[in-house]
């Protein structure tokens, strides 16, 4: 009898742990003291969490990370628009968007499955945008807007919204101003992204089992 109720309270505690979710907090703070990126994880309902600051320059530039330990400061992560007001990265910024998008063509089941699975629990988007000429801040502002319109209709078809987007542009006309404060949550059941991974793991084991029959030809 002792056996069988161990046995339930494992399978319940495994229902537990599938059903349960994966929250991807994507946050972006652009102020005038300079920028800030955070990925916050957490998962089994909030007993497990994972926080870190990326550098969103070398991540859009070089492809990497640049994972930062919470504490400490990346001085090159200040400043990021202005760095990017350079268009010397441009090119090899442009490079590293098509490989990410061939990759994404290479695992497309895996990214199918995973545009039904995830879901966006809220989706915050706030920016205070002044040029210092009422007229030129008048026109920005309206590009601004069809900017995040845009990205939040690209959203909405690639994922689940549980709420409409909150979004919002504060126009500064006494002096040149840009301050924006990007909050996006990401959801997915734990068991879902173990499907997912092994979807990519058959992926990665297919395209090496097709390389090698190319290699035996």
């Amino acid at each position: 009898m002792g056996m069988v109720w161990a046995v339930l309270t494992i399978l319940f505690l495994l229902i537990v742990v599938l059903i349960s979710r994966i929250n991807i907090r994507v946050t972006y703070y652009r102020t005038v003291k300079g920028d800030e990126f955070l990925i916050t994880v957490s998962a089994l309902y909030g007993l497990v969490k994972m926080k870190n600051e990326l550098n969103l320059l070398e991540l859009l530039i070089n492809g990497t990370a640049g994972l930062n330990k919470i504490g400490e400061t990346r001085p090159a992560a200040k400043g990021t628009i202005k760095e990017l007001g350079y268009f010397k990265y441009a090119e090899k910024a442009l490079n590293n968007y098509r490989k990410y998008s061939a990759k994404a063509k290479r695992y497309k089941n895996v990214v199918k499955y995973l545009k039904r699975k995830v879901c966006i629990k809220s989706l915050k988007w706030h920016t205070v945008l002044g040029t210092g000429d009422a007229a030129v801040t008048g026109i920005a502002i309206g590009f601004l807007w069809n900017i995040k319109t845009i990205v939040a209709t690209l959203l909405g078809i690639g994922f689940k919204l549980k709420e409409l987007p909150d979004l919002g542009i504060s126009p500064c006309f006494a002096e040149p101003a840009f301050t924006t404060n990007f909050d996006c949550i990401l959801s997915i059941r734990i068991g879902h992204a173990i499907t997912a991974a092994m979807l990519y793991l058959l992926t990665v084991k297919k395209k090496d089992g097709d390389a090698v029959e190319r290699a035996s030809d």
